[in-house]
């Protein structure tokens, strides 16, 4: 059952204004991107990609076709060049299923005014240490992000809240021990999927916490940079996203974060089966020779710039 909701009419001509789209602009893009999947010997077949995650790359890519073409060959590449980060395909199984005692990650169903779409990854109190795995909440974080584009719909944009006044110091070591899945992650968020971050909202950060602030960022374009904002409540929130859209614990009208990450974990579940699959069939077909390196200039995984 899908979990995210569309935008109104209203939010929906916002987003289209946004995006730039005109009449046939999706179909064409659909199209073309099946195009070059039937023309390559290593990607995946069209009929193995559902449409509605190529409507996601066209959008995203504000109607340029070449970045979609790239974006989409990233992801699919993503899947054999880096298989540790994809290795794990629940959260209801070990080991990801420690990672629902560290955090929730929940992408809030309504979007907001502009039409963004929110997601709160936050810190769960009294976490074991045995869970604080940053890898596996790399991989977590991953496999909700392919989830969700099987539900999404038109949205102008994303935005990330990190609630972390939980955290504890020992978190530094533990994303010191991951620096480098954390970076490869950052990359491909914005090399392979079709999101325009528009804001990072970071709330309750420890003093501690600043190293590892600044692994995130560094590893985002100056641009990024920029749209971070930093919050010492949650309340503040709500100056930035609308109440109707956030949790009720936060002041919202939406259902509890504790209840809608039991929901995201069985959709989870529901996906799943179709994601083995797709990482199978992606993990199958040989690696272009010129795709070297995700920090390059050469391949599916050149440095791209994000709206």
């Amino acid at each position: 059952m899908a979990l995210l909701q569309g935008p109104s009419r209203k939010q929906a001509d916002l987003i289209t204004q946004e995006l730039g789209e005109a009449p046939g602009d999706i179909e064409r893009g659909v199209r073309d991107l099946r195009s070059m999947l039937a023309a390559s010997p290593y990607l995946p077949d069209p009929e193995n990609i559902d449409k509605r995650v190529l409507e996601l790359f066209v959008r995203g890519c504000r109607m340029d076709q070449d970045r979609a073409r790239t974006k989409l060959e990233a992801y699919c590449l993503a899947r054999a060049r880096f298989r540790d980060l994809y290795e794990h395909r629940s959260l209801t199984s070990p080991p990801l299923s420690e990672v629902c005692k560290l955090m929730d990650i929940v992408v809030l169903p309504k979007l907001t005014d502009e039409g963004y779409r929110v997601t709160i990854f936050r810190i769960r109190p009294e976490y074991p240490e045995s869970a604080a795995d940053i890898g596996n909440a790399v991989r977590a974080v991953l496999l909700t992000s392919d989830v969700r584009m099987f539900d999404e719909h038109q949205i102008a944009g994303d935005v990330f809240v990190y609630e972390v006044s939980h955290v504890r110091g020992s978190i530094v070591a533990h994303v010191a021990a991951a620096a480098n899945a954390v970076r490869r992650a950052i990359h491909l968020a914005q090399a392979a999927y079709p999101q325009r971050l528009k804001r990072i909202h970071v709330v309750g950060s420890p003093p501690f916490l600043a190293s590892s602030l600044q692994l995130m960022r560094s590893c985002v374009n100056e641009k990024i940079r920029r749209r971070y904002y930093l919050h010492a409540k949650v309340d503040e929130l709500l100056d930035h996203i609308p109440a109707r859209t956030l949790p009720s614990e936060w002041g919202g009208e939406e259902e509890t974060i504790d209840v809608l990450s039991k929901k995201w974990r069985r959709r989870i579940d529901e996906v799943s089966p179709y994601l083995r699959v797709f990482n199978e069939v992606c993990s199958a077909a040989p690696a272009p020779a010129s795709d070297v390196d995700i920090y390059g200039t050469v391949g599916a995984f050149r440095k791209l710039d994000i709206d």
